[in-house]
C-alpha cells in the first residue's frame, strides 16, 4: 500500500489543473485506503457531493465498514429511484438496512437486486420472504413496505411466467 500511495501522490501532481482527472485521482486514493483497511481515511479522500455512482458505492462500503450506514441510506434510495436496474446499489441498500435493523426493507432491496439481474425466481423468493416477515410485524412503516412487496411480487411472478414461456 505504501507504493500505491506514493504512485497516487505522483498522479495527483501530474493531473493538477484537470478537474476530471483530479476527481479520478481522489477516487483512487480513497480506494487505496479502503483496500488498506482504512475506511475512515477513504471517506476523507472521496470527493464530496459529486452524485456519481463510483463515489456512492465506495462511500457506502466505507460507511458500512465503520458502522455508519444511516449516513448513506437516503442517497442510496435516491439513486435506485432514478436507476432501478442497478443491482449493486440495491444490494448495498439491503446491507445498509440490515445494519440499521430494518429487515423487511433489506429483504425487499435484496429482491430488487435479484430482479435487476433478471433472476426473477430469486426475486420471487426474496419477496415471499418479505411477505413472511411482514406477517410477523405490527409496525405501520412495515405495512407500507409490505404493500410494496405484494405489488412487486405479483409483477415478478408475471415476469417469471413470461420468461418461462420464452424458453
Amino acid at each position: 500500500f505504501a507504493a500505491a500511495r506514493t504512485a497516487q501522490a505522483r498522479l495527483d501532481e501530474v493531473v493538477r489543473g484537470d478537474a476530471a482527472a483530479q476527481r479520478q485521482s481522489q477516487r483512487l486514493a480513497a480506494e487505496i485506503e479502503f483496500a488498506a483497511g482504512q475506511p475512515e481515511v477513504a471517506l476523507q479522500r472521496l470527493p464530496q457531493g459529486t452524485g456519481l455512482r463510483p463515489e456512492l458505492v465506495l462511500r457506502t462500503q466505507a460507511l458500512l465498514r465503520v458502522g455508519r450506514p444511516a449516513e448513506i441510506t437516503g442517497a442510496l434510495q435516491t439513486w435506485v429511484a432514478t436507476h432501478p436496474h442497478d443491482a449493486t446499489v440495491w444490494q448495498l441498500l439491503a446491507s445498509a438496512w440490515h445494519a440499521q435493523g430494518q429487515p423487511l426493507r433489506a429483504v425487499r432491496a435484496e429482491a430488487e437486486s435479484q430482479a435487476a439481474r433478471y433472476d426473477y425466481a430469486a426475486a420471487v423468493d426474496r419477496f415471499k420472504a418479505g411477505q413472511d416477515l411482514a406477517r410477523k410485524s405490527s409496525s405501520a412503516a412495515d405495512y407500507i413496505e409490505a404493500s410494496i412487496i405484494d405489488t412487486r411480487l405479483r409483477a415478478m411472478e408475471l415476469l417469471l411466467k413470461e420468461q418461462a414461456a420464452e424458453r
